[in-house]
């Protein structure tokens, strides 16, 4: 089986062509997602749920996966949203999902985009449920393996008898609880001497993880390293008491046009490109890094806002 995977990366600097070109010229199902990638990490292609839709669904699925490194080079650039905007000029909602979902397209068309759910196997089913909805040769997977569909709840048990010692057990209420070791009084013997409360057999003794569901609320904890989170649930940084403002950092001024605003932005950012100081020292490099990551964030805000006021 040929391989109909293909992986790009922010640092490319025709990331974007490259991704618009395989958008344009994919025939069938493709499905165009973004990753997050390091260095002790696989390569995108091989991980989850990638790897399974290959070998499944390799005849009737492309997949072009846009690996970003979090490299100060990448954060130049935006193929993902670039896209977006491309596909829903009209819908900002619409263009947000493609950045933070699993984009389906058939012949260059947008179908639909499956959220991501964070773990490995529960996209997987979301995903194939969505490609059967597209193509016949895709089977529906099981509703019952279905994430988060509720198990038949287990019959209640009854309750644990008292200890049958032969002895009376104080049974007042007002009396002492047991201490922290486990132990209790006996009434009715010299000495009051304390004894050890009866172990419930293993059939009744139930594991501590149980729920009456069935579920082991420990599943919903479970992470994938190497799991790529849907990027609009990522934590934004705490932010400062006194924020700058967004026009301000950016130096435009509030009567400017969208189109105006935007060039200006991009002649702004330009002069912190890693390509123009590569020179310089350390320290310098760092200084303009988290200058461009305040910018970004500055041109986000005022971008939305520009946009809202068409």
């Amino acid at each position: 089986m040929s391989t109909v995977q293909f992986v790009l990366f922010f640092s490319d600097k025709q990331v974007r062509e490259q991704l618009f070109a395989h958008v344009d010229g994919t025939r069938g199902l493709l499905l165009v997602t973004g990753v997050r990638h390091g260095p002790a990490m696989r390569s995108p292609e091989a991980r989850e749920p990638f790897a399974t839709l290959e070998f499944l669904h390799g005849r009737v699925l492309t997949q072009v996966l846009v690996a970003d490194e979090g490299t100060a080079d990448g954060m130049w650039r935006d193929p993902l949203g670039d896209l977006g905007d491309r596909l829903y000029p009209e819908s900002r909602d619409d263009a947000y999902a493609v950045t933070s979902g699993y984009l389906l397209l058939e012949d260059g068309r947008p179908r639909t985009v499956v959220r991501k759910h964070g773990l490995p196997a529960n996209d997987l089913w979301f995903l194939e449920d969505a490609l059967s909805q597209l193509t016949s040769r895709v089977a529906p997977p099981d509703p019952a393996r279905k994430p988060g569909t509720k198990r038949p709840e287990r019959a209640p048990r009854s309750p644990r008898r008292p200890a049958s010692t032969g002895a009376p057990v104080d049974s007042d209420a007002s009396g002492p609880p047991p201490d922290e070791g486990g132990w209790r009084q006996r009434a009715g013997s010299a000495g009051s001497r304390r004894v050890r409360p009866e172990r419930t057999s293993a059939s009744e003794s139930s594991k501590p993880w149980d729920d009456a569901s069935g579920h082991d609320p420990r599943e919903a904890h479970a992470t994938d390293s190497e799991a790529t989170p849907p990027r609009g649930t990522r934590a934004p940084p705490p932010r400062e008491p006194a924020r700058k403002d967004a026009w301000a950092v950016l130096g435009l001024a509030r009567d400017m046009t969208l189109d105006e605003a935007r060039k200006a932005f991009r002649a702004l950012i330009a002069g912190y490109h890693p390509d123009k100081v590569s020179h310089l020292a350390p320290e310098f490099q760092e200084l303009a890094e988290r200058r461009t990551r305040e910018i970004l964030a500055a041109w986000e805000e005022v971008e939305v806002e520009l946009k809202s006021d068409r």
